[in-house]
C-alpha cells in the first residue's frame, strides 16, 4: 500500500476516535449538568463533607478484595485457555486494567490493555487471541454473575408485568445461549480460524467457567456493599435489595460506552434509582461522588504496575 494512502488510513482512524471523543464527553456534560441541575446542590455539599472517613474504609475494603478476586478469575480463564499464568501478575493487571479505566484516555481501554499485556507478557507470542478471550470471558462471567444477583434481589418488589416477563425473558435468553454456544462456535466459518481454534469446548475451560461463577457473585456483593456503605455515610436510606438492583442496573447501563469511563451515567442511574425507590436525590449524588472518590483510591495501585511497565511511553 502506498505511504500516503497509509497516512490518509491513520488519519481517518484518529479523526473517527477523536469524534467518538468528543461525543462522549458531550453525552457525560449532558448527564452531569442534569443531575447537578435536579439536586439540590447544597444539601449534596453537606453531606459529603460530614461523613465520616471509616466509612469510605469499608468500602475501599470491598472493592480492593473484589479487584483480587476478579485477577483471580481472570487467571482462571486464561489457564482455560491454554495459557501459562502468574497468578500474583494478573491481579497486578487487573489493578492497571482499572487503573486505566479511570485515568487513562478513553481511546486506551483497560481491558485492551490488560489483554495485551496478557498476550506480550512472560515470554509468549502468537496469544493475541487467547489473551483477548480471556478478558472477554472474564467480563462475560461477571455479568452473569451480575444478572443472577439482580434476579435475586428483584424478588423483594413489585414490579409490572411487562418488567418481569422482558427482564427474565433476557435473562432466560443469556443461560440458553451459554448452553448452545460451545455448538455454534464449531460452526464458525473457516475464514475466523483463530477464534473457532479455541478451546471454548474444553473440560479445562468450563471447570475454570463454573468454578469461577461464584468468586464473580461474591465481587458483585462486595460492589453492593460498598456502596451499602457510602449510603449510610450520606444518609441515603433504602434496603439492601433496592441498592443491589440499583447497582446491578447501573452497572449494566455502564456497559454500554455512551460516556468517557461511565462518567455520568453512573451519576444519573444512582439518582434516578434511588428517587424511584423512595430516597433522597442528594444523598444519591452524594454517594455517587464518594463512589468515584473510593474507585480512585482502589485502582491506584495500578498507578504503580504503569511505572513499573515503563509508563504510557512504553504501552503505546
Amino acid at each position: 500500500m502506498h505511504p500516503r494512502t497509509c497516512a490518509q488510513g491513520e488519519t481517518a482512524i484518529l479523526n473517527r476516535k477523536a469524534m467518538m471523543v468528543a461525543i462522549k464527553l458531550g453525552i457525560t456534560v449532558l448527564l452531569l449538568a442534569a443531575v447537578l441541575a435536579y439536586v439540590d446542590l447544597h444539601a449534596l455539599w453537606q453531606r459529603v463533607r460530614s461523613v465520616d472517613p471509616w466509612w469510605l474504609l469499608w468500602a475501599w475494603c470491598c472493592l480492593v478484595v473484589g479487584y483480587v478476586l476478579c485477577g483471580i478469575r481472570w487467571a482462571w480463564m486464561a489457564e482455560g485457555l491454554g495459557l501459562t499464568v502468574s497468578m500474583p501478575r494478573k491481579i497486578r493487571l487487573y489493578f492497571l486494567g482499572m487503573f486505566a479505566s479511570l485515568f487513562l484516555p478513553s481511546t486506551i481501554g483497560g481491558d485492551v490493555l490488560r489483554g495485551i499485556l496478557l498476550a506480550k507478557g512472560e515470554g509468549r507470542t502468537g496469544a493475541g487471541w487467547q489473551a483477548t478471550a480471556s478478558v472477554l470471558l472474564d467480563r462475560i462471567n461477571g455479568l452473569y454473575a451480575l444478572s443472577l444477583l439482580v434476579s435475586l434481589a428483584m424478588l423483594a418488589f413489585h414490579w409490572p408485568l411487562l418488567w418481569w416477563l422482558g427482564w427474565f425473558g433476557g435473562v432466560a435468553a443469556m443461560w440458553i445461549g451459554l448452553a448452545l454456544y460451545p455448538r455454534l462456535h464449531d460452526r464458525i466459518p473457516a475464514r475466523f480460524a483463530s477464534i473457532r481454534s479455541l478451546p471454548i469446548g474444553d473440560p479445562r475451560l468450563n471447570v475454570r467457567w463454573w468454578r469461577s461463577l461464584p468468586v464473580s457473585f461474591v465481587f458483585q456483593v462486595l460492589i453492593v456493599q460498598a456502596h451499602v456503605f457510602l449510603g449510610m455515610a450520606v444518609g441515603l436510606h433504602m434496603s439492601w435489595a433496592a441498592f443491589a438492583v440499583m447497582v446491578g442496573l447501573v452497572g449494566l447501563m455502564a456497559f454500554v460506552p455512551i460516556s468517557l469511563n461511565g462518567l455520568g451515567v453512573r451519576e444519573a442511574g444512582y439518582v434516578g434509582f434511588a428517587v424511584y425507590f423512595g430516597a433522597d436525590a442528594s444523598a444519591a449524588a452524594a454517594m455517587s461522588v464518594l463512589w468515584l472518590v473510593v474507585l480512585s483510591l482502589a485502582s491506584l495501585p495500578g498507578a504503580v504496575v504503569l511505572w513499573r511497565v515503563g509508563g504510557l511511553r512504553s504501552l503505546r
